[in-house]
């Protein structure tokens, strides 16, 4: 069949005969049923029959507001599951494994090969977070090459190669630069230890990561207004999604710190919240403005939970009650952006770091130095802050320059 233009039923239809055939249990396929159901609902409300990857992922956010899958519930990990399987094998034709991968080791034809590169580059001094990534990106290479039927890594060739580096379409560019960087590492590694006759380090494509522009998505103070009106505060998960939404608007704090804000942040007597930061270890100490606190008792007296466990402010409100996660903090500021009809442009983030460039770059736009930026962002120094000079339009208009003068009604003079 072609892998581009599949109609959905004969796409779910294909995927069921693999699934039977990857020896998949009767109740995980009913359960991956379900979800295909859903899909094939909403791509009649789209008016659409023919099933896409993006369209998959158009799908996760819209009914389930699954933007990334990290610390996803039992529940949207099999949502996402079973439409990454969709695409996967409309892409190419392949069923792979299921991506938590944490204690598994690599095809047993490759086990002892690739293990001895990653003791090797342990040796060398590389960090353990550092292996960990190539562990992963080493185990879907291995995996690769066994649905490709290669139990000899001098099997490899130029087009299996190029076939894996077409599987990273889920993935986010700097994935797919980080898996980049260690297949050249590890083809280096084979060739110089003679366990290949050729190195395929230099047939790996090269993704030009490090030399993009990375511009900070903002959005303008009305924009952010519109969000904060727009949340229904008459009920408790409106009254905790509205001190959430406004601390990252006002604050700038990352999300995970939001999670981890507790009674113990919350300096009631000197108005101001104190922290440390979870990405940089270093000690915050912000404001409390007005209306983050009143935000934050509204919270409090009818939106939070009993819970004796944790002294976390932002709960779950469904069991099991608990402390929130920053995923689900990204899923929250998209579905109130979606309710206040905020225009997300593809490639535009719309999570609460949004926000928080959001307040980067209203500070900028009233002239506010970039230490002063620096401090209430929490960072470490003014190099990281000073990517924000990219979305300052009124300052950088200031930097323009007028162009030449052009005489359009000079003739080529004729010799």
């Amino acid at each position: 069949m072609s892998r581009q233009k599949v109609k959905l039923n004969e796409l779910i239809d294909k995927v069921k005969i693999e699934l039977k055939t990857v020896h998949y249990s009767d109740l995980t396929i009913k359960g991956f049923i379900t979800v295909w159901n859903r899909l094939t609902n909403y791509m009649v409300s789209i008016d659409q029959t023919v099933y896409t990857a993006k369209i998959g992922m158009d799908f996760l956010e819209a009914e389930y507001g699954i933007t990334v899958y990290r610390k996803l519930t039992q529940k949207n990990k099999r949502c996402a599951r079973a439409i990454n399987l969709l695409s996967d094998y409309l892409l190419h034709g392949i069923i792979f494994p299921r991506t938590k991968q944490a204690i598994r080791t690599y095809h047993p034809s490759f086990q002892l090969l690739f293990q001895g590169y990653i003791d090797k580059k342990r040796a060398d001094g590389l960090s353990e977070k550092t292996l960990k990534s190539y562990e992963i990106y080493l185990r879907r290479f291995s995996d690769y090459l066994n649905s490709r039927g290669i139990k000899d890594i001098r099997d490899m060739d130029e087009v299996v190669i190029s076939g894996f580096t077409q599987t990273f379409v889920r993935y986010s560019p700097s994935i797919i630069h980080n898996t980049l960087c260690s297949l050249r590492t590890f083809f280096h590694y084979l060739f110089q230890n003679g366990f290949i006759s050729k190195n395929f380090a230099y047939i790996v494509p090269h993704d030009g990561y490090r030399q993009r522009t990375k511009v900070p998505s903002a959005y303008s103070k009305e924009e952010v207004e519109k969000l904060l009106k727009s949340i229904d505060r008459g009920n408790p998960k409106g009254k905790r999604n509205y001190a959430i939404i406004l601390i990252a608007a006002r604050l700038g704090l990352r999300a995970q710190d939001i999670c981890n804000l507790s009674f113990d942040n919350l300096k009631w007597e000197i108005n101001t919240i104190e922290l440390f930061q979870e990405k940089t270890k270093k000690p915050i100490i912000l404001p409390m403005l007005e209306a983050v606190g009143l935000a934050i008792i509204d919270c409090l007296k009818y939106a939070r939970p009993e819970c004796k466990s944790t002294k976390a402010i932002f709960l779950r409100l469904i069991p099991p009650i608990g402390k929130l996660e920053a995923p689900t903090l990204h899923s929250i500021v998209t579905q109130h952006m979606r309710i206040a009809g905020i225009n997300i442009q593809d490639g535009k983030k719309h999570g609460p770091h949004a926000l928080r460039h959001s307040l980067a770059s209203a500070l900028l736009e009233e002239n506010t130095p970039l230490p002063i930026i620096s401090e209430v962002l929490g960072h470490t120094n003014t190099e990281s802050t000073s990517v924000y000079l990219k979305i300052d339009i009124k300052q950088l208009r200031t930097c323009s320059l007028e162009p030449l003068t052009f005489d359009w009604n000079r003739g080529e003079e004729v010799f």
